[in-house]
């Protein structure tokens, strides 16, 4: 799975109300899975298999009974939420609070792979929660296992609410099937101490950033780390630049990891590992990451509002030497800021489907939710993906680790929000592709083999994986 740095997991303008939205119709619905999911009896089956043969890692069996859509004080829907960011059993106290026709019952069950891998085995057992906390990467396979449902037409009404980029990214062929609750912009942060040394200045472009690399390294630093079982710097850096490893064409899923923008991206990573002016410290040892950082030895990040609380936890001597900039550009991607979205979904086995998809609305946009959700200390530091996101910048940025430089890290992170870019599509495969790709990032690490001959591997490894599950392929590169 992916790392995204230390977790799974803008002021914008409002979406506009889509008069084109398709009604949700069982017709509708099943046009849009036959574009998608040509094939997915298959995947679906051996996804089913391979939940079955991984063991049980979930909850006691979801018994909620048809109770209707509306409930009422003395017989109120009942829904099973399984999750586990901090912070979101008392949402779910709020939401219980607030409302007597429909309460959640929360169970907290372990994050990332594990809760993954937990809901599937809950599916095929036929006892899935009614809300499920999740990640954008989980979508679309859960979607061809028929594990999530579609909520179109009970998040909709509520669509101005959403921070637009947020919204889009809950889409598939456009309609939504997850509630997203979290999606923190992208920034750069550096020692200043290291940079007024060398009497460098925040880079602008990626070719800039490389050559601070190159300069760094001659004064005994690096500029970022890039851990050997990771290739989540080339994912998010290829996004950045424009690419779209997979996307729709006709009734086929096109592949392609040799695009230009691809390519851009894997000449900035290749060039500073050629130069030596990484550092490759494995995330299994987290403190000896951050001890990195909070040295200068490693000067630089590119990184998310939730990834600052573990420096501020980890750190003892740099506080208040960081400062904050807008990420580096690619000249293929221009101010593009990337950032997957985490949610809720709703279960394709849930007896009160409109309830649920209702509750996580709430959940993600209720004020005093929010609010919750985004403290750093009672919550998880969760970047809202509410319209106006503007009042809660200031707290998800410790002050401890920027110091004087404290406003201007609120500016950057307001404006970086503004530029997220919805562009990516995780496919259907793609959690096994991310760990092909994460056995060849090791070689690539080490030198014993190019960025570009890892890319070509993909490509073609992906599209025949994607045969093999039985779904519709092309090769997009050719």
């Amino acid at each position: 799975m992916p790392h995204y740095g230390d977790n799974v997991f803008l002021t914008a303008k409002s979406a506009p109300k889509r008069s084109t939205r398709k009604t949700n119709s069982e017709e509708s619905i099943m046009k849009a899975m036959k574009r998608l999911m040509t094939g997915v009896a298959a995947m679906a089956m051996a996804a089913s298999l391979a939940a079955c043969a991984g063991g049980t890692n979930a909850p006691a069996s979801n018994t909620t009974a048809d109770q209707g859509i509306e409930g009422t004080a003395e017989n109120p829907v009942t829904l099973n939420y399984w999750g586990w960011q901090k912070g979101t059993a008392d949402q779910v106290k709020l939401f219980n609070d607030s409302h007597k026709n429909v309460q959640i019952k929360y169970t907290e069950v372990k994050g990332g792979a594990d809760a993954l891998n937990g809901l599937r085995n809950a599916a095929s057992a036929g006892n899935a929660p009614d809300l499920q906390q999740g990640s954008q990467d989980w979508m679309v396979p859960l979607l061809a296992e028929k594990v999530i449902t579609d909520v179109t037409s009970w998040i909709t009404p509520s669509e101005k609410d959403f921070r637009e980029s947020a919204f889009k990214a809950s889409e598939v062929d456009g309609r939504n099937f997850v509630v997203p609750t979290a999606q923190a912009p992208q920034f750069f942060v550096y020692q200043a101490p290291v940079y007024d040394k060398l009497n460098l200045s925040a880079p602008k472009t990626m070719d800039e950033f490389v050559e601070q690399g190159a300069t760094l390294a001659g004064a005994g630093h690096k500029i970022t780390n890039m851990a050997g079982e990771d290739p989540s710097t080339l994912v998010n850096w290829a996004w950045q630049a424009g690419a779209s490893w997979y996307t729709v064409d006709g009734d086929a899923w096109k592949i392609n990891f040799l695009d230009d923008a691809t390519m851009e991206a894997a000449g900035v990573t290749q060039k500073l590992i050629d130069e030596g002016a990484i550092s490759t410290q494995t995330f299994a040892d987290y403190a000896a990451v951050q001890q990195m950082y909070d040295k200068g030895n490693t000067a630089t990040r590119h990184i998310w509002t939730w990834s600052t609380n573990g420096m501020v936890n980890n750190f003892k001597e740099s506080f208040g030497n960081w400062k904050a900039a807008p990420i580096p550009e690619f000249s293929t991607g221009g101010k593009a800021n990337v950032s997957p979205i985490g949610g809720i979904f709703v279960t394709e086995q849930s007896k009160s489907k409109k309830a649920a998809a209702e509750a996580a609305v709430w959940l993600a946009t209720n004020k005093e939710s929010v609010t919750l959700a985004a403290d750093p200390i009672k919550g998880s530091s969760s970047f809202p993906v509410v319209a106006d996101s503007d009042p809660f910048v200031a707290q998800l940025l410790p002050e401890k680790l920027f110091g004087a430089n404290h406003a201007e890290a609120v500016k950057v992170a307001k404006e970086a929000s503004k530029n997220i870019v919805t562009n990516w599509t995780y496919g259907p495969n793609y959690t096994a592709m991310y760990t092909e790709m994460a056995d060849g990032w090791a070689k690539v690490i080490t030198k014993q083999q190019k960025v570009t001959d890892l890319l070509e591997h993909m490509q073609e490894w992906t599209v025949n994986d994607l045969k093999k599950k039985g779904i519709n392929a092309v090769d997009g590169s050719k």
